[in-house]
């Protein structure tokens, strides 16, 4: 019993983790904490926490034969399309940005609502992510088989130990320091993260992607 709590709390760990690594989940999340505020922040990230549930269902009973399918792929394109669709929307074309002022944040700002949307939108559409989670909890659910009760707690502990993650995050990015950073450098910023998503649109369709 103590083994198989240890081995979900290691899990854990290493998701919460794994969210400082480059990813379109991540970049959107950080932006819109710094630009956005921490509560929404925490919006983008309760909205792929909703996705990431699904796929850690689907990746701990029948992932492997999902990503078998021949329909697969056309759900790797849908994601990549999406991702372009992020890309577009932020990058701040012809030397016009996303305007960010800290003292009155509350101006411009989308609602939680669409921000829980977009940001299920972001993790359900990208597949890759349901492998990242099966192998990340293959080893542990073999090990463990014979425990019924521990394919369901590993499914809501790692959506648990996500969202506590990006809230964690979006919280540390209203440090003020970076903060005026963001706000110094919006366009550029934006232009990066618009060109890193349209990035990973196109290694999400290569057999050897990154996600």
């Amino acid at each position: 019993m103590l083994e198989a709590i240890g081995s979900i709390v290691v899990v854990c760990g290493l998701l919460v983790l794994s969210q400082l690594s480059p990813g379109p989940d991540v970049f959107f999340v950080f932006r819109t904490a710094l630009a956005q505020g921490f509560l929404r922040g925490v919006a983008v990230g309760a909205g792929i926490s909703m996705g990431f549930f699904i796929q850690a269902v689907v990746a701990c009973t029948a992932g492997a034969w999902v990503m078998s399918q021949s329909w697969s792929t056309y759900m790797l394109w849908a994601a990549a399309a999406w991702l372009l669709y992020l890309a577009y929307k932020i990058f701040p074309f012809k030397g016009k940005g996303a305007e960010v002022d800290l003292s009155e944040r509350s101006g411009g700002r989308q609602s939680c609502g669409v921000l829980l949307w977009q940001g299920f939108l972001c993790n359900i559409l990208n597949p890759k992510c349901m492998l990242f989670i099966l192998t990340l909890s293959a080893g542990p659910l073999k090990a463990h088989a014979a425990m019924e009760w521990y394919a369901p707690v590993l499914m809501v502990a790692l959506t648990a130990a996500g969202l506590l993650g990006w809230c964690i995050w979006s919280a540390l990015l209203q440090w003020s320091p970076i903060q005026v950073r963001y706000v110094r450098h919006t366009k550029g910023i934006d232009a990066a993260f618009a060109v890193l998503l349209a990035v990973f649109a196109v290694l999400l369709l290569l057999p050897d992607g990154i996600f």
